[in-house]
């Protein structure tokens, strides 16, 4: 269970808010860079070892940022083998950890990238519920319209999300004024 507050002084750059971590300097993002190289080179050996050691930086980093990212590294990896499928669910539990990060964090863009993440895997239901709470964490007008150009986008009917442990979604209430995320996984 994480507890939130809403949002206060979230600095917005165009259409995209400002994450904390520049992707060019984050301990991550030199080993998804050696992952491309050696996806690059037909190199799957040295692919798969470049992406374990972009996970542990991706865990060990306090954003949500690098699990999005070795997420989707992930199964580039797996589509190069030919199982991306088989990544699907390692994929999904870092996408997982980065939603529950951006929670944490109160960080709109950070869980509007986990939709997303969620929508490439194909998981509408996770897709349904990241909206939710991104709507709870929407703080103005342009905010609401990158939520329901989403939602248009993918085609959604939204519905507000609903706590359910055993399914593996997530769910929100506010009490106080204090916003509480809660995620079940199966």
């Amino acid at each position: 269970m994480v507890t939130m507050r809403p949002p206060t002084g979230t600095a917005e750059v165009g259409n995209e808010m400002e994450t904390r971590d520049d992707a060019l300097t984050s301990p991550w993002s030199g080993h998804l860079g050696a992952v491309d190289r050696a996806l690059g080179q037909c190199d799957l050996n040295g692919a798969q070892r470049a992406w374990e050691n972009a996970h542990l930086a991706a865990v060990e980093s306090v954003g949500w940022e690098g699990l999005i990212e070795v997420g989707r590294a992930c199964l580039r990896i797996g589509g190069a083998t030919g199982g991306r499928s088989a990544a699907g669910p390692t994929a999904r539990r870092a996408y997982f950890a980065a939603l529950y990060r951006a929670c944490r964090e109160n960080s709109f863009e950070g869980i509007l990238r986990a939709a997303a993440a969620f929508d490439d895997l194909g998981d509408r239901e996770v897709v349904e519920e990241c909206l939710g709470l991104a709507e709870l964490q929407a703080d103005g007008a342009q905010t609401r319209r990158r939520v329901a150009a989403f939602v248009e986008r993918l085609g959604l009917a939204h519905t507000p999300p609903k706590a359910d442990h055993t399914t593996g979604t997530i769910g929100v209430t506010k009490t106080d004024g204090i916003y509480t995320c809660t995620t079940g996984m199966p």
